[in-house]
This record gives C-alpha cells, structure tokens and sequence, in this order.
C-alpha cells in the first residue's frame, strides 16, 4: 500500500524530542526528521465521507499503523517541508477470519493491496489538525478520505496508568497487569476459545506522550498470530480504553481493552519514581 499525504505544514504538537547529536530513525532504519516526527499520535477518519466505517491511525517516529473494517494498514510517512507534503508507503492486509469485531481483536494478514493518498493539513475540527484529500487502490482513484487527530498524544502515560486493581476486559477476554521492574507484565486470555492465551511486557518511551512500547514474548493456542518476541506499540483512546498495534512480517494485530473499573492504581510498587496518575485524561472537545 503506498500513501502519498499532502499537507500544510503548521505546528504539530506532540513531538518527542530527541537528542541534537541522536538521529531518530524509523523501524526500517530511515532517517526521520523532524518535521515527520510532528506527525506522531492517534488519527481517526475514514474513507469516503458517506460511509459509516472508521479508520483508526497510529503515526509514530516515521511509522504508521491503521485499522477498519476491512484492513490492517502498516507502512512508512514523511513529510517535506519544501513542498508542504507528506509521502508515505504502506501495505493492507485484509481482515482475518478469527478477527472478533465485538472484542475489538483483529488479525490482519495475507496478501497486500497499495493505497496513494493526496490530502491537505487542514482544520475540520476547531482544536485539531485534520487531513482531507483522495485516495487511490493499487494506482486507481478511488475516492475521499480524511483523517483528525484525536488529541490524546499530549497525555502522559506513566506506568501507573496500567497497574490498576482488577481486570481489564473485551468481550470474551481478560486481561491483567502488574508492575515487574522498570515494566509491566502482562497475561491475557481468551474466554471463549480455549486456551488462547498470550502474554507480553510494557515499558516507557517517553512519559510526557500517549505512548508505552510492547514486546508480546508469546501468543499461542488463539485462531490466529500465535507468534512469539513481536515489538508493538500502545496507548490510550480518548475513551480511556488501551490500544495494541503489533506487525509480524506480514500479519498484524490489534487489541483494545477496557480497563478495570476500579480506578486506583495497584501492584505499583517497587520505587517508582513517577508522578502517580491513576486514571488517563480525556481531553475536553
């Protein structure tokens, strides 16, 4: 899938900082500059202004993730401040038959598609930055898309905000969370499939965006991705509920998860010197 994403360039918040002497690189080891880097955080939108169906968009150090109906989307994004564009290239996979649309666990794998999109940085919704243009399949124009940040990239995440008393659950899974070192681990299962089961750690990338890095050390017994040492991302949506994004070669995974609903942080001891934030912001719109 290649993306192309015109846009004026403005100032993006959200941008990690990054040493002078360092240069951030993206996962396929290019070099990602700094106004890619204002890119970074959650997207929602969709194709086609007329349909009902989401899209989902994590952008993060050069990389994106996406998600619909459909899709799983992974691929490449920078932006060219001589031109005010944004060129990105990325696969689709198409959605795994094991994918749990009530659990808001997906698989995506298989055979890619490429996709081109042409839009403008502009401003659809008064306090977020929005892209809005055409897209093309596999070099034919196909329709309209658009994309607004959902402003959450600017929530901290300390590690507190997943060591919560209790549960965290979708339909048909659990989830628990505890504090183990300078991490969490994590233990998920299926309730409805028997033993689909996985489990994973999450550590800190900076604590003054929506952001943590994951390592899922192992999924198995589940219809799909039993795959083990996948890297992946997670942050909160502006629900509070946790996000997951992993790619293996060409399959993906998504998962979302509803937190306990006792608020109060547990299981975070251990001489943490974080500023405890038991529950995430929802930012007002």
């Amino acid at each position: 899938m290649r993306i192309l994403l015109c846009g004026l360039v403005v100032l993006l918040a959200g941008c990690i900082a990054e040493d002078e002497d360092e240069k951030t690189t993206n996962e396929q080891g290019e070099e990602v500059s700094d106004a890619t880097l204002a890119l970074s955080g959650f997207w929602d939108g969709q194709f086609d202004a007329d349909t009902a169906d989401s899209l989902r968009v994590l952008i993060y150090n050069g990389n994106i993730y996406g998600l619909d109906e459909d899709n799983g989307y992974y691929g490449t994004v920078s932006l060219n401040t001589s031109d005010q564009t944004v060129l990105a290239s990325a696969d689709s996979y198409a959605l795994n038959a094991a994918s749990e649309a009530d659990a808001k666990q997906f698989v995506a794998d298989g055979s890619s598609n490429d996709y081109e999109f042409d839009t403008q940085l502009t401003s659809l919704v008064a306090t977020n930055d929005s892209l809005f243009g055409s897209y093309s399949i596999d070099s034919t124009p196909s329709g309209n898309m658009q994309l607004t940040r959902d402003g959450t990239w600017d929530n901290n995440s300390p590690l507190s905000n997943l060591t919560r008393t209790g549960k965290w659950t979708a339909t048909n899974h659990e989830l628990v969370m505890t504090r183990a070192g300078d991490g969490v681990t994590f233990t998920g299962v299926s309730t409805s499939t028997a033993g689909c089961n996985f489990r994973g750690r999450i550590t800190n990338l900076d604590t003054n965006y929506n952001l943590y890095r994951v390592v899922l050390t192992e999924r198995e017994n589940c219809a799909a991705f039993n795959e083990t040492n996948v890297n992946g991302l997670a942050g909160f949506n502006s629900d509070g509920d946790i996000e997951f994004y992993f790619r293996d070669n060409n399959a993906m995974l998504f998962m979302t998860f509803t937190p306990p609903a006792q608020q109060s942080s547990g299981g975070d001891s251990g001489g943490d010197s974080e500023e405890e934030t038991p529950a995430v912001e929802t930012p007002a719109t």
